[in-house]
């Protein structure tokens, strides 16, 4: 970062003065947790509609802190209608109704494979 900030100021025959401040951390999943995500969206959608390479994105994410305490996966639900919908924190956002159920039938499929089942009650 240092040797472009020079080159790109000595260019112009001036001088920069790089600031750069590490606030997030990289976003990690750990690896057991996201197969767990992985086998809960493959029954909730196809294993063929579950896309476990995406490409890297270069924002931030609270979780990421969240995740260097306790291991876990952020998912992303697949809620865009193309390459061209405005992210989340854009002003023209507009949340895609269509995916609620896929991401209620998502959660509610992890828990139940993730929460033992109790044999003792009374039925």
């Amino acid at each position: 970062m240092r040797t472009l900030v020079d080159g790109i100021a000595a260019m112009f025959e001036m001088t920069a003065t790089l600031r750069y401040e590490r606030r997030y951390p990289a976003t990690v999943n750990s690896e057991q947790e996201t197969r767990y995500a992985v086998e809960a969206a493959s029954a909730v959608v196809g294993a063929a509609n579950v896309d476990t390479d995406p490409t890297p994105e270069m924002g931030s994410e609270d979780f990421a802190f969240m995740l260097q305490k306790k291991p876990g996966c952020y998912v992303w639900l697949g809620a865009g209608c193309g390459i061209d919908t405005p992210n989340i924190h854009h002003p023209r956002y507009d949340f895609n109704d269509d995916v609620l159920a896929i991401g209620a039938s998502y959660w509610v499929t992890l828990a139940e494979q993730q929460l033992p089942i109790r044999r003792d009650r009374a039925e």
